[in-house]
């Protein structure tokens, strides 16, 4: 096993731990527009190939799903389709990749089975395919409730769509629906971010993902920033949201437990909980995104080509990943560290200590960088546990710089 990240060139090497959950998340890249501040892998095109593309997922799954075991089955418990917007994946197309992971992973007990959907880009009819092809979470991309700003962040549905799409999701069958809302929106006010708020806990959802705009540099958005020509809510503004947002949701019965995420009791987001907890998962389609820990220590971080002309015109077996990264033991303690500390239970410092060898706290400095953190009011720090504060939820990246290792 490779100690020095320079000699990482086989991502098959190494017992993967199987003792973790597994996920498996399928990017679809192609959406009907791409929006402004979008700086994901997406592809508009006038013909999406449906077949083609399931075929070529399949195959790396095929190809890919041998790294992930060993003696043992793994415990797959997520399949997501994110994207770009796997809604408009026609359901037959989508559900042989989903049958493809369902077989090479055969045990695995409860699955949540999460697709990516448009409000006004997906019907009843697809919606009852999926449900029957065991699809049982559908997320919305709602953004806003208010038609001129969801026309100022490029999006193609309105304010009304968002009430019809869930009323045909649950007339489909659907008892788990997710939403996701941005706040910080270009010319959005804390009264249209309070009426988002509420509209959307009127629809009742099983959970909420709320977050703020970030501005990448490639987008139009970035062009526009750097032209000075996007007015945004000031830092200020958008942390008052970020509270809004949490004493509302709160109010309303949704616990609060990630940074963005809020959910209905028993109705945590299974899939995105692997991330946060270091979880293995396989990441198939264009510029996916794995991780694959072993059983001893550290583990390999892939990247797919964001290219979908290169996705596709490959050979039929997986596409090479475009980063192939050994993350040795420290490393993935790090960031165990500073992902764990997203989650409203924190880190667990005995469960901590058995997995990684030593209690998060144990290093010097990093001792000290924490007992800062709690002197400014954004940790808490007890025997058992070591958690951000409420409050520490808005510094949570200055937590993590601080308490990153420093090596």
């Amino acid at each position: 096993m490779p100690n020095d990240p320079r000699e990482a060139h086989d991502p098959a090497q190494g017992t993967a731990d199987t003792s973790r959950p597994l996920g498996i998340y399928v990017h679809f890249p192609f959406c009907g527009a791409r929006c402004p501040y979008c700086d994901f892998a997406v592809a508009v095109r006038p013909t999406i190939p449906h077949d083609w593309y399931a075929d070529a997922v399949s195959a790396e799954l095929r190809e890919r799903a041998p790294w992930w075991k060993a003696a043992d089955e793994p415990r797959l418990v997520s399949i997501y389709f994110g994207g770009g917007t796997p809604g408009l994946w026609r359901p037959d197309a989508l559900g042989r990749v989903l049958a493809e992971a369902r077989r090479l992973f055969p045990n695995q007990g409860d699955l949540e089975v999460t697709v990516e959907a448009n409000p006004g880009e997906i019907d009843e009819g697809h919606l009852r395919a999926l449900r029957t092809l065991g699809v049982n979470r559908v997320s919305f991309g709602a953004q806003a409730f208010q038609d001129r700003l969801l026309e100022r962040i490029g999006r193609h549905h309105s304010a009304a769509s968002i009430a019809s799409a869930f009323a045909s999701a649950r007339s489909a069958g659907f008892e788990n629906l997710c939403a996701d809302l941005m706040f910080g929106l270009p010319g959005q006010s804390m009264d249209d971010w309070r009426a988002s708020l509420h509209a959307l806990c009127a629809l009742g959802p099983e959970h909420i993902t709320a977050y703020a705009l970030t501005v990448e540099p490639g987008t139009r958005f970035g062009a526009l920033d750097r032209a000075g020509k996007l007015a945004r809510p000031d830092d200020e503004v958008v942390a008052a949201m970020y509270s809004l947002c949490d004493e509302t949701l709160s109010a309303a019965g949704y616990e609060h437990y990630e940074i963005s995420s809020y959910a209905r009791p028993g109705r945590r987001a299974v899939h995105n909980s692997i991330y946060w907890t270091m979880g293995g998962y396989l990441g198939v389609g264009v510029s996916a995104s794995s991780f694959r820990p072993l059983s001893n220590s550290g583990g390999w971080r892939l990247t797919n080509p964001r290219s979908v002309g290169a996705y596709l015109e490959g050979p039929r077996v997986a596409v090479t990943p475009e980063l192939v990264e050994w993350r040795t033991a420290e490393q993935v303690e790090d960031e165990a560290l500073w992902l764990g500390l997203r989650m409203a239970d924190g880190i667990d410092r005995h469960s901590h200590a058995a997995r990684y060898g030593q209690d998060p706290l144990a290093l010097p400095e990093r001792a000290s960088a924490a007992q800062a953190c709690v002197q400014a009011g954004w940790l808490e720090v007890t025997p058992g546990h070591v958690r951000l504060t409420r409050a520490g939820f808005l510094f949570a990246d200055e937590v993590a710089v601080r308490l990153g290792r420093r090596t």
